[in-house]
């Protein structure tokens, strides 16, 4: 496609100094837009050194979703056409910026309508962390591709056309289910989302474990304001129109079955701040967390 131009961009807040180096070195020569969700250190500047930074600062943490629509925005106004966006712990190799590009230009040239193509996600070597789930949309393709309900951020390559038809992120969400909510609404705007399955990246997907522990459900390795924000923002999203009403209802029955093992198996006080999620959901009550969850 002429003028098709492809950049990378990341939310920060309080990274990872040796694991945003990983990144950095994925993508090095690669332009990289960056939101600092507050102040960011210099060890954290030198990290990105091997990009070309450019760097959007926030005196204070507003949200992944704020974060993430101020990087397609810039990049937009740069004349990209398409951004990878990335998780501050994401280590992508050195062509898989090039690569997706290279596949979704190639798509697009077809007439076809990419939201987002996105490569496999795999739990990183070190460390013991849950493979992704991903939400299938019907049958892999004859070309290799799958079709997705949503994918995650980390690794997608998101068009900024999809983004201009869809509208930006749910900012209101803060952090919690940004990507799966878009996803549903960019297919129906007539934008599909991808999973180009022979191209993969490590991904850390929730919080490492002991090997004894990797079984162990996700709200019960959640930090309390963590699983506020997922109850509420499973609650939002379930309410909205254009999320197919198959997701709704498998979604709503998975959190009750969620908060009754986290009534059974969770420290005390856990169910505090699943309770306020779930009335903020339902009442419509969303941005960041009250103070008292937070």
């Amino acid at each position: 496609m002429q003028g098709a131009r492809a950049c990378a961009g990341v939310v920060l807040y309080r990274p990872d100094a040796a694991l945003l180096a990983r990144q950095a070195e994925g993508l090095r020569g690669h332009i990289l837009f960056a939101f600092a969700n507050g102040p960011v250190e210099d060890d954290v500047l030198a990290a990105l050194a091997p990009t070309q930074l450019h760097l959007i600062s926030s005196a204070e943490n507003v949200g992944l979703g704020q974060g993430l629509n101020a990087v397609m925005q810039a990049a937009a106004a740069e004349g990209f056409s398409h951004v990878m966006l990335l998780d501050q712990d994401s280590e992508p190799s050195a062509g898989l910026l090039d690569s997706l590009t290279m596949r979704c230009l190639a798509l697009e040239e077809q007439g076809e309508k990419i939201a987002v193509l996105a490569p496999r996600l795999l739990p990183p070597q070190e460390g013991f962390y849950k493979p992704i789930r991903y939400e299938w949309r019907g049958s892999t393709r004859a070309d290799g591709l799958a079709p997705l309900e949503f994918a995650p951020t980390s690794g997608s390559l998101v068009s900024l056309a999809a983004f201009a038809a869809a509208g930006p992120f749910r900012d209101d969400f803060f952090i919690a289910g940004l990507d799966v909510e878009w996803g549903f609404r960019a297919w129906a705007h007539g934008w599909g989302s991808y999973l180009a399955s022979d191209l993969a990246m490590p991904h850390r997907w929730g919080e490492a474990v002991s090997e004894q522990e990797l079984g162990k459900p996700q709200i019960l390795r959640h930090a309390p304001l963590r699983n506020y924000y997922y109850v509420r923002n499973v609650i939002a999203t379930a309410r909205l129109p254009h999320v197919p009403l198959r997701w709704r209802l498998r979604s709503c029955a998975g959190l009750a079955a969620q908060i009754g093992l986290l009534a059974l198996k969770g420290p005390p006080g856990s169910l505090k701040p699943v309770r306020a999620g779930l009335v903020d959901g339902i009442s419509g009550r969303l941005g960041p967390a009250p103070a008292s969850v937070a």
